[in-house]
């Protein structure tokens, strides 16, 4: 019998800490060259996909807060909203080049599937957290009118490659964040990589 498919951890408290951190190191993260910035500890790399990912989720997921969690999430939204106006050429081109290197991280994935398709089962979790991030890019690009043709062929083409590797199954996160993320719009949150042979 096949195990389940892996899921993906979801740290209410941790995701907090890290949108607090991400959304205070803004500057000079926004001027600077390096695509991913450092923050300290444990924390993940600063990128803007990966903040606006955090926003998001925890937005959704805002009524639920204690008032000292919805003020760190009220403070990193003033940050990014300050921080996109003082530094908008920047923010723009963060957001450009950064979508560019989600989608060929994707793609690379997906290539790799195609000739070793047990790996995929195993990691296709992380890869569903970047499709994400990219969703999130790409709105954000789309409202900045930023959005460039050829980089929504690319998602195009992405989704049908994904969609051809994947079968549909359970949601792959936590269930509290099922509410903030519909299938009809996320559908690839609800899918794993079938292992050979399944």
């Amino acid at each position: 019998m096949n195990a389940p498919p892996p899921k993906l951890a979801f740290d209410l408290e941790r995701d907090i800490r890290v949108v607090a951190a991400m959304a205070s190191s803004l500057t000079p993260y926004l001027y600077e060259d390096e695509l991913y910035g450092y923050l300290a500890g444990d924390l993940p790399k600063l990128t803007l996909g990966g903040l606006l990912l955090r926003l998001y989720r925890l937005t959704c997921l805002e009524d639920s807060l204690s008032a000292e969690q919805q003020t760190l999430l009220h403070d990193a939204r003033i940050n990014l909203e300050a921080e996109r106006a003082n530094w908008s050429v920047h923010f723009e081109n963060k957001i450009r080049r950064e979508l560019r290197a989600r989608l060929e991280a994707l793609e690379l994935f997906m290539r790799e599937c195609d000739e070793d398709a047990q790996p995929c089962t195993a990691h296709y979790p992380t890869q569903a957290e970047k499709r994400t991030i990219i969703y999130h890019l790409a709105e954000e690009a789309s409202e900045l009118g930023i959005l460039e043709d050829d980089l929504r062929a690319r998602i195009r083409h992405v989704d049908q490659k994904l969609r051809a590797l994947l079968r549909e199954g359970e949601f792959i996160t936590d269930k509290v964040l099922r509410p903030a993320y519909p299938p009809e719009i996320f559908w690839w949150l609800y899918a794993y990589v079938p292992e050979l042979g399944s």
